[in-house]
């Protein structure tokens, strides 16, 4: 409902009118609230109870920044070990990402290529690094970022040459700077629901360009 715009920038939250609207009992909706204020999206004041506050645009690229770092370490570690095997497997799923006809089955696909990789990547303290790092929009990404869908593929796509032309260091850069253009593609969508300012933010601007492959 915030990431929607239709809880504004600073509303004031009531639980029991949120509890109503979705249908749940209060006690849901308070935990739900205690998260949304652990990260940063609402903020309680003793007169004032919850209100929505939103994020910097800054904290998002940083966001997006460190998990592009990781991600870039396990894309390298992938392309050390990836046997052809492993790419075919790999660029099967991106074509049939390429061909969904819907936003539900991008999302599983993209979560079994993704899957693989961490597999490949045989990495359990990277991926625990990840998984500490919850996502910005963890439901629905897809639907509600409206460049996510082309990004992933652009993004994806170059790892997987990067793979094929067995370049460590291609496979690093392409999936550290997917993650830094989709934090500028969050940025721009909450921008327009009023949650950030997207002038505040320096993803788009600090991104290394693309280098090309050898």
């Amino acid at each position: 409902m915030i990431m929607s715009g239709e809880l504004a920038k600073g509303q004031r939250l009531r639980p029991e009118e949120i509890a109503d609207d979705l249908g749940v009992s209060r006690i849901p909706v308070r935990e739900g609230l205690i998260a949304l204020d652990q990260e940063g999206w609402i903020k309680f004041e003793s007169n004032r109870g919850a209100y929505v506050t939103g994020i910097e645009g800054d904290a998002i690229s940083d966001h997006y920044e460190l998990r592009g770092l990781v991600l870039g370490l396990l894309g390298r570690r992938v392309a050390e070990v990836a046997t052809p095997s492993d790419i075919d497997v790999l660029n099967a799923v991106l074509r049939r990402m390429r061909s969904a006809d819907d936003v539900e089955t991008f999302a599983a696909l993209n979560d079994q290529f993704l899957g693989r990789l961490y597999e490949l990547a045989s990495s359990p303290r990277l991926i625990a690094a990840l998984l500490v790092s919850n996502e910005i929009i963890p439901d629905r990404f897809f639907e509600l970022v409206s460049a996510g869908r082309a990004t992933q593929l652009s993004g994806l796509g170059a790892f997987v040459r990067a793979l094929k032309a067995r370049s460590a260091d291609a496979a690093d850069h392409a999936l550290h700077q997917l993650q830094s253009r989709q934090g500028a593609a969050v940025v721009a969508t909450l921008a327009d629901t009023g949650l950030v300012d997207a002038t505040s933010s320096t993803a788009s601007s600090t991104a290394t360009p693309p280098r090309p492959y050898t």
